[in-house]
């Protein structure tokens, strides 16, 4: 069945009321041998990057990585996890210490729950492992953005002989987190013809439930199984009743939340990683009576509460940047950030989906006045397709075969497609909530959510490399605006690696997009000069946290 007939399919279903039929009916296409990714013929190192010594046992042949090297050795892992422990323990002397009050309370168990490594089905990573503070909660290790396009590899490692990658690991860059509770939940405008609000680049956290798409997509990692990958819900409810602070989840939820009769089998089922062939699909394999299904359904939806109650906090949003007190009168630009900045509401037309509060010049006119949001978030929070190139390092296009559990990430091998959007619609993780959405699949196959550009300059260190957009395909700010300015200046039917000789691809050759249905035509060809693409560098700097005025 096609895609845009299964999303007829569906929307029909929904409107006869055969919403199971419908379920039943959806279900990702699945080729009978993977395509594999072709031979990667040019690939310089970004401009300043050197492989960290310790790493250098850990690059293998074609460009590859060995990821449980990696994990053991490079010293951006290595910091993270120290940071990690830090920020967990002083969460937790904060939990104990009795002086916080109901607000903190529930900001200070999310930080707890965001910073537990035994939240994973193999007790090793935590959500901040993807998502480290000091790089703006987005991915924290140079050598991943170099390598894999920013994916991170999850907690399942893959002991099958010869297998890369060997381990399981996304098939995006990570999303950060700063600003995330401010989008909305997922809503399609009739009058603009276009989605607003969701989490993750697809907007499957579509926030229907809990009315909070932040929450929603904190329920997500700890079931994935190329991250988290625990194979029920309940098994994150169960780790947290062992946690160190189960006390005082149950002092802000309520005495006995976490008090369920667990199966005998409860620590065999949660060491057993999701997709696993012993499940058979099943999403609910710990047997639990229907009450305490229904409680630990309630602790699953109160543990991402909780994590988007960190995430709305000064310690993730704050908005502290120099543009803010900017805004607030106390802080004054330089010649090249202001500069920047009106080019980024005028010629360069970055204002027009990453809203800073003014009017947009790109057409002519000026806009002299008052600022009309002193806290803008710098997103529209609508989803666009800018035209990526298919970036053909991401190790997950290799996870085409069984691991030891007789998983398989992406059957498809390279000929997998990511549609963004497209994906949700279309049903890759399920139906989506809203039935009557499928038939909207046409329009937004290949658009990514417009992320905020807050925080998007900030690095753990000056000579971090740092992976952006969906596929984690640019590698700095100056590519991320040389590519608005000039994608459709210096476009090649070519895949990445593959550029014709003379040019130098993401300086002048861009390879051909990886999916171009709806395409977004505003950019493309904005004619600024080197130097006005580095003003508006210099100017995303200003939306940095942490100014000291």
């Amino acid at each position: 069945m096609s895609r845009m007939k299964l999303s007829r399919t569906i929307s029909l279903l929904s409107k006869a009321g055969l919403t199971v039929l419908a379920i039943l009916a959806v279900a990702p296409v699945v080729s009978a041998q993977a395509i594999p990714p072709p031979p990667i013929v040019d690939f310089p190192l970004p401009e300043g990057f050197q492989i960290p010594p310790s790493d250098s046992q850990c690059i293998l042949k074609g460009h590859r990585l060995d990821l449980q090297c990696i994990i053991k050795n490079d010293p951006d892992f290595i910091r993270v996890r120290a940071e990690e422990a830090m920020l967990e323990a002083q969460a937790l002397k904060a939990a104990k210490s009795g002086k916080l009050d109901p607000y903190h309370q529930v900001e200070t168990l999310g930080e707890l729950e965001i910073f537990d490594p035994n939240l994973s089905v193999n007790n090793n990573i935590a959500c901040s492992y993807c998502h480290d503070p000091m790089a703006g909660y987005a991915n924290g290790a140079s050598i991943l953005s170099v390598f894999t396009g920013g994916a991170n590899p999850g907690s399942v490692p893959i002991t099958v002989h010869g297998a890369y990658p060997n381990n399981r690991i996304a098939k995006r860059n990570p999303q950060s987190y700063t600003y995330a509770t401010y989008f909305p939940p997922l809503h399609y405008n009739l009058s603009q013809a276009d989605f607003y609000g969701g989490n993750f680049w697809d907007g499957r956290a579509t926030g229907y439930k809990l009315q909070n798409s932040a929450a929603e997509q904190a329920q997500d990692p700890p079931v994935d199984p190329e991250e988290m990958a625990n194979p029920d819900t309940a098994c994150v409810v169960w780790k947290l009743s062992l946690s160190n602070y189960k006390f005082f989840f149950e002092n802000v939820f309520g005495v006995g939340s976490l008090e369920i009769n667990w199966p005998s089998d409860v620590g065999k089922v949660c060491s057993t990683p999701k997709g696993a062939v012993v499940f058979h699909g099943n999403p609910t394999p710990l047997k639990l009576s229907p009450t305490d299904r229904t409680l630990a359904n309630k602790d699953f939806d109160e543990f991402g509460q909780a994590i988007a109650a960190y995430e709305s906090s000064d310690h993730v949003s704050p908005f502290t940047s120099k543009f803010d007190f900017y805004l607030a009168g106390k802080a004054t630009l330089t010649q090249q950030e202001q500069n920047g900045y009106d080019l980024f509401r005028g010629k360069g037309s970055c204002n027009t989906c990453h809203l800073d509060g003014r009017a947009s010049t790109l057409k002519g006119g000026s806009d002299t006045g008052q600022a009309a949001s002193v806290q803008p978030l710098f997103t529209d929070t609508t989803y666009n397709n800018l035209g990526l190139p298919k970036n053909v390092m991401l190790p997950w296009y290799s996870e085409d075969t069984p691991d030891q559990w007789g998983f398989t990430g992406n059957p498809l091998g390279f000929g997998f497609t990511d549609e963004g959007m497209g994906l949700f619609l279309d049903g890759y993780y399920g139906a989506p909530p809203n039935l009557n959405w499928g038939v909207l699949l046409p329009h937004f196959e290949g658009k990514f959510q417009t992320s905020t550009v807050r925080d998007a300059a900030m690095v753990p260190r000056p000579d971090f490399v740092k992976a952006y957009m969906h596929n984690g395909y640019l590698t700095s700010l100056k590519e991320v605006v040389h590519f608005y300015n000039t994608r459709d200046v210096y476009r090649y039917h070519v895949l990445s690696g593959h550029c014709p000789k003379g040019t130098i691809e993401k300086k002048t050759c861009w390879p051909e997009a990886e999916d171009p249905n709806n395409e977004n035509t505003t950019i493309g060809k904005l004619g600024l000069t080197s130097e006005e693409e580095d003003d508006i560098v210099a100017f995303l700097k200003t939306l940095v946290d942490g100014f000291q005025p």
